[in-house]
């Protein structure tokens, strides 16, 4: 049997049922066992031959080739490991804007432009700024379209929540005796230079001129890269980041945002 190997190109042209990525959701997959992606049953599993056995090639008059699925499933792969390393919370993971149900019409509105936003990207001018009480749905909404930019475009994301672990976990890096001493740049660099970057309950933690030093940098660097930032917080920028950083925090978010009011009901309970 020759082994010299003949590449099939995948089908461009998918359909209706996927959205034409070749990639459906399985929002039930944790109840029946299965995986969260798998490929299109309607447009990628009907041209499959290789019953879905890796490395997905395929032998034909002696002639080994791409299965015409292997593009999708080795995407898929590629997503299943850019995720594993994003940080969203477990709780949050593998979310997809059906498990978002607005119970208002500000969570209505956010839920449209979340969607057009994920839509539309990446041409996409701004990213956004949620901000309402406690239990709305912020970082639920926000990590399903993290979760949906990962899917869609297998493009580094990253989630982290503005907290005291976080901050401590930066100034660890400035202690000899820790086992991430001398990594703070390290650190930064990957947060301000993520294809997207999802910063949970922002301005809440500000004690120090530090804290507030590192938060705007990390505005600063990302909005003088241009790179795509979604904001959660529990108060409203307009008053609560006002004299952050003498106002060079909210100044920098108002270019670079798209700020929406996401307020109502506790959402938590639903969850």
């Amino acid at each position: 049997m020759q082994t010299k190997t003949k590449k099939t190109p995948l089908h461009n042209t998918f359909c209706s049922y996927c959205e034409y990525t070749g990639i459906v959701r399985n929002p039930n997959f944790e109840q029946i066992g299965e995986e969260p992606l798998v490929p299109c049953p309607r447009c990628v599993l009907t041209k499959c031959q290789c019953n879905g056995l890796p490395p997905y090639f395929i032998e034909k008059d002696g002639m080994i080739s791409d299965c015409d699925c292997r593009a999708i499933r080795m995407k898929i792969n590629r997503i299943k490991t850019i995720y594993a390393r994003s940080g969203i919370d477990k709780k949050y993971q593998w979310r997809f804007f059906n498990s978002f149900e607005a119970n208002s019409k500000l969570a209505a509105n956010a839920k449209n432009i979340a969607y057009d936003l994920v839509s539309k990207f990446p041409d996409v001018r701004k990213g956004l700024f949620l901000w309402g009480n406690p239990g709305t749905g912020k970082t639920l909404l926000s990590s399903i379209i993290l979760t949906e930019l990962i899917i869609r475009h297998a493009i580094e994301g990253r989630f982290i929540k503005i907290s005291r672990t976080f901050f401590n976990k930066i100034r660890a890096t400035f202690s000899e005796g820790s086992a991430t001493y001398g990594t703070a740049q390290e650190i930064e660099y990957e947060l301000q230079n993520a294809d997207i970057l999802v910063v949970d309950d922002f301005g809440v933690q500000r004690d120090s001129a530090w804290e507030q030093e590192t938060l705007y940098n990390l505005v600063d660097a990302r909005y003088e890269a241009e790179k795509f930032t979604l904001f959660t917080s529990n108060v409203d920028p307009y008053r609560a980041l006002a004299d952050l950083a003498d106002g060079r925090v909210l100044s920098r978010i108002k270019e670079m945002c798209t700020i929406i009011e996401l307020t109502g009901s506790d959402y938590r309970g639903n969850l």
